[in-house]
């Protein structure tokens, strides 16, 4: 009875796997097309304002940062995105962290 997980773990164990090892690895398909590379980009600004804004809130609610601080990261980080697609991405991780933080007085970029 122990003979066939044995023999399904050893086929399990054997299955190649495929890592990437270097952020160039990572990063290859970025640079195949204009598209791929607004796509790429745009995940960056959207991952960017997620999380950013996140923590942002995130002190806010908790009071470890003043308004005032609060009111100049917020300006300085929704000077970052300037194509289109940047804004679009941007805007995109503004509203999830809404979700999260409905009185949190973050903007979307015009």
């Amino acid at each position: 009875m122990k003979l066939i997980p044995l023999i399904g773990a050893l086929f399990l164990s054997t299955a190649p796997v495929q890592a990437s090892k270097t952020p160039e690895e990572i990063t290859k398909p970025c640079g195949t097309s204009k598209a791929a590379m607004e796509a790429c980009f745009g995940s960056g600004f959207f991952y960017s304002a997620l999380s950013g804004y996140t923590l942002l809130c995130d002190l806010r609610d908790t009071g470890e940062i003043t308004p005032k601080v609060f009111a100049e990261r917020e300006i300085r980080s929704r000077k970052a995105p300037e194509e289109e697609f940047e804004k679009v991405m941007w805007n995109e991780g503004v509203k999830i962290v809404l979700l999260d933080y409905p009185n949190c007085p973050i903007k979307p970029v015009p």
